[in-house]
């Protein structure tokens, strides 16, 4: 078994795994440093620490340093950012922000660009959704990223917090405050905003026919505007109450694609996200309860000003509501036995300005009955999902209604321990995702005969960790192999020249591999350490829906086979240094791989250094500078929408 491992960690691409789970087993000590080393799930998380050791410059940039992780770049900062897991498309994907998911039901993705590091405390990304035995029903998705910020009981009842200043090529400026206060003696109130704006008039390399030459992003600024206010209580027994309100402005210009020439347009997108939510957790003996409510609200306003439209400009205004609650209750039977039950329900409704889109809305139903097996050396979890759907909308027949059961069953094994920790696991799991308001209802291109899509999921891997010596006190592996099968897959189809239609046709399969490593080594005994973090991807996502097509077997579009992402990182008493990579092979912008839709591989390096300085008892002081696509490559994430070259960003944060 050792010979084995040995051979797969030496002959490996490898990865970054984070700050762990607890294990309870009292005399781990090294294994307090790995993140999911006894979970059925695979699990990658970054600390605030983690970001920047690693040299991370935003949320995209630490979503690139997970495997399986498939982000979509539309260029600079104001593009568009949207991650897909494991070869899955953004809707399998949740995403949580301290507890509670951000859902759009209107497109069924997550621009991810909204959220910033500044107030960032964790970042994690865990497969087959989370593993928590209590938590809302809607985490438990093909894969959740989960965001926490930051909370620490204060000792005194004085303000703590942070201010950051940054300031970055193309015209960007982005500042920004946080503070924390304890009001009372089990009472703690947060408060934090940030204010981002860039030119983003990056230049870029384009070819021509025979000639290439470099010309300028256009109509491609942004600002953006965020604030949050955050309030935790302690409860006795264990018990808390988090509440947390939340609002984003970003108003942006779209520079469209790139095809030969700049193409100048005006296109602008406004923006705003406001969302209020609490969450409640407490402990009675052997039960242990949760409940959380949120409501949300979007606004999204578009706008093409050209005369070719009778007005002089092309508005589409969309506006949704949400208002969502939980709750759930988990029993333990015995001390290797629990069960719990969760129960979510949401009213999602969507109007536009459009004459064409009528008001819509839908109840989602969604429960969860859960059971888990854990001893020193097992972990399972059974669990079985209930979903169902009703569609309703103003003036007409609304999309079908839907309902179903889905399993999921994983497992963790300790096979041995002490030097040598390994945990091997296996799962399987069903999702169920309903067609976006979107993919049922957009004119023309919407469908109301849709059915949902179903998705089976087969996972098996293991993680390893030693601490060989004392120079040299962690090293850390983790290797997944997964097969997914994604039947009714939602797809866009052409119907005539000029109108595409939604239908379901798809039949895809996604196999790969995704490998983590990590690893510490001291150098002396004056403070000096180097850290290495890598990870690797292989994803061979392929259309099975028909021979006839010409889609037939090829890999699916934008996703690379080979992908990952490294850095190493060397530590002083006086400076960090950091030097990092992210690459991807061959890509292709089209299912069927029509000429000239490639896109060739890349590989971006970027330098980062830290210095710290201490500014009396509660003064700290954190300089950093970063080179950013330091070697200056020319490339592009999708097709025609151009990515920066080499840039300088440079920040100072006093914490206090």
């Amino acid at each position: 078994m050792l010979t084995l491992i040995a051979t797969t960690w030496l002959s490996s691409a490898l990865s970054v795994i984070a700050p762990p789970d607890s294990l309870g087993i009292a005399d781990v000590t090294a294994q307090r440093r790995v993140a999911g080393l006894a979970t059925p799930q695979a699990l990658q998380r970054l600390t605030t620490t983690d970001l920047q050791q690693r040299g991370v410059t935003d949320i995209a940039d630490a979503l690139r340093r997970f495997s399986g992780v498939n982000l979509r770049d539309y260029g600079g900062a104001g593009g568009l950012k949207t991650v897909s897991v494991r070869g899955l498309g953004a809707g399998h994907t949740a995403v949580s922000y301290d507890g509670l998911s951000v859902a759009d039901t209107r497109q069924g993705q997550i621009d991810l660009g909204q959220f910033s590091t500044n107030r960032l405390g964790d970042l994690s990304l865990q497969n087959m959704g989370e593993g928590q035995l209590l938590c809302p029903v809607r985490n438990m998705a093909a894969a959740v990223v989960s965001l926490h910020t930051p909370w620490a009981p204060q000792t005194d009842a004085l303000w703590h917090g942070s201010a950051t200043l940054r300031q970055a090529a193309f015209g960007t400026y982005a500042p920004s405050l946080s503070v924390q206060k304890r009001v009372a003696r089990h009472t703690s109130l947060g408060i934090g905003g940030d204010y981002f704006f860039a030119h983003n008039d990056y230049p870029f390399y384009v070819e021509n026919g025979v000639a290439s030459e470099t010309l300028r992003r256009t109509n491609s600024r942004m600002q953006t505007a965020t604030t949050e206010v955050n309030l935790h209580q302690t409860l006795q027994h264990d018990g808390q109450i988090t509440a947390k309100a939340y609002f984003y402005h970003n108003y942006r210009r779209l520079p469209g694609m790139v095809y030969l020439y700049v193409n100048h347009n005006d296109e602008r997108l406004k923006e705003e996200t406001a969302f209020a939510q609490t969450r409640w957790t407490q402990r009675f003996g052997r039960f242990q309860l949760l409940a959380a409510a949120k409501y949300n609200w979007q606004m999204s306003r578009y706008a093409d000003v050209n005369k070719q439209y009778p007005n002089g400009a092309l508005r589409q205004d969309y506006y949704q509501r949400e208002a969502y609650a939980t709750a759930g209750a988990a029993y333990e039977l015995n001390s290797w036995l629990k069960a719990a039950y969760v129960s979510d329900y949401a009213f999602t409704s969507l109007n536009s300005n459009q004459k064409t889109d009528n008001h819509v809305s839908r109840d989602t139903w969604l429960q969860a009955l859960s059971l888990q097996v854990r001893t020193q050396r097992l972990t399972l979890l059974l669990r079985g999902l209930y979903h169902r759907y009703w569609n309703q909308q103003r003036g007409s027949s609304a999309a079908r209604d839907a309902r179903r059961i889905t399993p999921t069953a994983t497992a963790s094994y300790l096979v041995m321990r002490r030097p040598l920790w390994l945990y091997v696991r296996a799962g399987y799991q069903e999702l169920f995702r309903m067609p976006t308001f979107t993919e049922s209802y957009y004119y023309h291109l919407g469908a109301k005969t849709l059915r949902p899509e179903l998705t089976r999921q087969l996972s098996a891997g293991l993680t390893l960790q030693a601490s060989p010596t004392s120079a040299w006190p962690l090293l850390a592996f983790t290797a997944d192999g997964y097969y997914n099968k994604v039947t009714d897959r939602i797809v866009s189809i052409p119907y005539n020249l000029y109108i595409w239609r939604t239908v379901n046709m798809g039949d895809v399969r996604s196999a790969g591999l995704d490998l983590t490593l990590q690893s510490q080594w001291r150098l002396g005994h004056r403070g000096h350490q180097l850290l290495f973090a890598a990870n690797y991807s292989y994803q061979h996502c392929t259309d099975h829906t028909s021979p006839t097509q010409s889609t037939w077997h090829k890999q699916l579009a934008y996703t690379p086979e080979h992908s990952g992402a490294a850095s190493l990182t060397w530590q002083s008493p006086w400076v960090s240094v950091v030097a990092h990579t992210t690459f991807a092979s061959r890509r292709w912008c089209t299912n069927n791989h029509l000429p000239t839709t490639d896109l060739p591989p890349y590989s971006e390096w970027g330098f980062t250094a830290l210095r710290s300085f201490r500014l009396g008892q509660r003064l700290h002081l954190e300089l950093r500078a970063d080179l950013v696509n330091a070697f200056n490559h020319h490339y592009e994430v999708v097709g025609n929408y151009p990515m920066p070259g080499r840039a300088y960003r440079v920040e100072a944060k006093l914490e206090f």
